[in-house]
């Protein structure tokens, strides 16, 4: 199980801000800490999870003495809008699992329903399995 490293920065708006340098489409913020670091973790989890399902190689965990250095940077660039008397929080969270291992299910379906489904399918270039599994995802 992979773990990254969220820098935690208080915004003088108020509220709290997170990001992952290792992953620079996860960010998110909440209103207290607690639920920053909440957000955090569901942030993470979801952006590792669309890398897994596009079949992106996960990022190496940073240390900590890199992750130090792009807090300063963050600092230096968007100072302005953080709350500076609040010296960031390295908070260390861990990933949920990501395994695409195939499992096989049964369910059933009206004949006309999966009649409709293979179609559909079909139409797109994908297997009855891959289309049901992407449906189920956007919904």
């Amino acid at each position: 199980m992979s773990r990254y490293f969220s820098i935690i920065f208080k915004a003088k708006e108020g509220g709290f801000i997170a990001l992952f340098p290792d992953i620079p489409e996860a960010f998110t913020q909440g209103e207290d800490l607690a639920e920053c670091v909440d957000m955090a973790k569901e942030v993470l989890d979801e952006v590792l999870e669309r890398y897994t399902l596009e079949r992106r190689k996960l990022p190496v965990p940073s240390s900590l003495e890199y992750i130090e250095k792009k807090a300063d940077e963050e600092i230096a660039e968007n100072g302005d809008t953080l709350d500076l008397s609040f010296k960031p929080l390295f908070q260390y969270i861990e990933a949920a699992e990501m395994d695409v291992k195939p499992v096989r299910i049964t369910v059933s379906f009206p004949k006309s329903t999966l009649e409709t489904i293979d179609k559909k399918a079909d139409k797109l270039g994908m297997t009855r399995s891959g289309f049901l599994a992407k449906c189920a995802l956007a919904y």
